[in-house]
């Protein structure tokens, strides 16, 4: 069994997305899984209260590590087109998106300590078993880490914890002109 989340807090996005990417989970993962949403606003079966009502914004994905289990998370403003049966296995570390396709043009000096500039790390959709321990990290330092970095993929980033990214070609950014691919990632596109 799969746990896929999601996180809708605050006023960014309606109820809609998150009713709309159930659906779409729904058509293009095969294998047995559950829906969550974290939410500051429960109203559906589906809906998970807050549980740090301390954190804000996107640093409410973190708070999903605390769950354990073949745990799968996308953010809300991505479109899925295929089967996404492929992201469902190797649950064995955190993975990521590798976002070097759409960044590395932006990144011309070595990866080092990067606070506001990007990272080639990208949590638009994560895959894990147990990483309660970066949450803990996390939250023991929390007031310090909300001010050092303006989102969770800078943490990761910095804060050396282990990760790896998926594999293949299956999964774009519109940063990088892709208009179709199994996964399109919209972030950053309508801030």
């Amino acid at each position: 069994m799969i746990d896929v989340y999601c996180v809708n807090v605050g006023t960014k996005y309606t109820r809609d997305f998150d009713s709309k990417l159930k659906e779409s989970v729904a058509k293009h993962l095969t294998l047995d899984h559950t829906f969550r949403c974290l939410t500051d606003r429960p109203e559906k079966e589906y809906d998970i209260p807050v549980t740090h009502p301390e954190l804000r914004g996107v640093f409410h994905k973190l708070s999903l590590f605390q769950y354990t289990g073949n745990c799968l998370f996308f953010d809300l403003d991505i479109l899925i087109n295929d089967n996404i049966d492929f992201l469902a296995s190797e649950f064995d570390r955190l993975t990521l998106v590798n976002s070097s396709p759409w960044k590395q043009q932006s990144l011309k000096e070595p990866l080092k300590f990067r606070i506001t500039q990007n990272t080639l790390v990208n949590s638009s959709i994560m895959r894990w078993t147990d990483e309660r321990k970066v949450f803990e990290k996390f939250m023991k330092h929390r007031d310090l880490y909300v001010r050092l970095y303006s989102g969770i993929d800078r943490f990761i980033y910095n804060e050396e914890i282990k990760y790896k990214y998926f594999v293949g070609d299956a999964i774009s950014s519109w940063q990088e002109g892709v208009k179709h691919n199994t996964i399109l990632l919209h972030n950053q596109k309508y801030v």
